[in-house]
């Protein structure tokens, strides 16, 4: 795998990245690459570009697009879809709130874990839906915890599939009793797969849609093709009929809404050209991942578990430290930033530890997980 080159990251890797701390300073922050995307996707956009014009897309996406949504799901995730089903969307991110303006209203209320990536419940706060959090364990997810929380403004079982940022992969028979259960409580599934490029498990990912035809997908090529800076995402639609419902009423009919041309060309080498460059970058990332946990957890002060899927890693350390104080003095002193586990970005269930992200080369990988570990050695028993 090719490292991105420094200088470019340093100047164009934003997000809490390399272009947002100082020189000599490594960023396990947020999510993204610091490795070259396959070759395919820079072909594809540079014979796209040849003909020197940039019109309109298909509303909903591109044809293609959505067919290799289709084929990407059902011939590497199990799941059963239809390409008219598929949605392009202006990132994961834009899936996600679109999704929950079209199936709820203010007042009603979803389910999602804690913690879970903060666009979950960000985008229903910004809606004044309301919230109800559920525990996700290795072993999956309590169907008596969901059972107590359910109330009659109860309408969508939104899961993080895998999960963000604890790294649970939930496998098919996980799945067929949440599926089940919501079906006998009236409930939709909204389920996130935008990790769903990135499974360590000897099984292969299962989507909702192997088990549910009901249920709604939120994908994105960020994660698992390293497009982040390109904002592509989808919308799964359990129909073709709901699919162009949706896009009547946010808009992508009448052009307020839609996915750049050229990204979906990108996403569309990605899917069908770049999948053996992704299953490369996932056996560098399980690497790196190995890697740090086994170096966290010889020192006296941290804990984590190798996850089942992604390529971040959650890190608990002792209850009577300070998270933000903690992460603040790793940047300025060990020149090494995470994400703190505050509720802001994953919910309560957060506190009491930290993110990093681990999409890197070894070397800097390595030497981040060498600053942490140094540090936190030299720094805990006065925390």
């Amino acid at each position: 795998m090719k490292p991105t080159d420094k200088n470019f990251l340093d100047e164009n890797a934003f997000n809490m990245r390399w272009a947002c701390v100082e020189e000599g300073h490594i960023p396990l922050t947020a999510a993204d690459w610091d490795i070259q995307v396959s070759s395919a996707v820079n072909e594809s956009v540079t014979t796209y570009l040849q003909f020197n014009s940039f019109p309109y897309g298909n509303n909903s996406g591109m044809k293609a697009f959505q067919n290799a949504i289709a084929f990407h799901f059902n011939q590497r995730k199990k799941a059963s879809i239809q390409s008219e089903e598929v949605i392009a969307t202006n990132s994961a991110a834009k899936a996600i709130d679109d999704i929950y303006s079209f199936l709820l209203k203010e007042g009603d209320e979803i389910l999602i874990a804690d913690p879970v990536d903060f666009l979950l419940s960000e985008c229903a706060r910004r809606k004044n839906i309301g919230i109800k959090r559920y525990q996700q364990r290795s072993s999956g997810i309590d169907l008596a915890e969901l059972n107590s929380l359910v109330t009659s403004k109860t309408k969508a079982l939104v899961i993080c599939n895998p999960h963000n940022p604890l790294g649970f992969v939930l496998q098919n028979e996980q799945l067929e009793s949440l599926a089940e259960w919501a079906d006998t409580k009236g409930l939709v599934i909204i389920s996130d797969e935008v990790w769903s490029d990135i499974v360590h498990t000897q099984e292969s990912f299962t989507s909702i849609r192997a088990v549910d035809s009901n249920a709604w997908i939120v994908y994105g090529l960020s994660k698992g093709f390293g497009l982040a800076g390109l904002r592509i995402g989808a919308i799964i639609a359990p129909s073709e009929e709901q699919a162009e419902l949706l896009s009547e009423k946010q808009g992508y009919a009448r052009t307020l809404e839609g996915a750049s041309t050229l990204s979906q060309i990108a996403a569309i080498a990605a899917i069908h050209n770049g999948w053996e460059h992704t299953q490369e970058a996932v056996s560098l990332f399980k690497k790196n991942l190995e890697h740090a946990v086994r170096e966290l957890n010889k020192t006296e002060f941290l804990a984590c578990e190798m996850p089942q899927g992604t390529f971040v890693l959650t890190i608990r350390h002792p209850s009577t430290w300070n998270t933000e104080m903690l992460c603040e003095r790793m940047a300025n002193e060990a020149r090494v930033h995470v994400v703190p586990g505050l509720e802001k970005w994953f919910g309560p269930g957060a506190i009491g530890s930290f993110r990093i992200s681990l999409a890197s080369t070894e070397e800097i990988a390595s030497e981040g997980i060498q600053r942490i570990c140094s540090w936190v050695n030299t720094y805990g028993s006065t925390l």
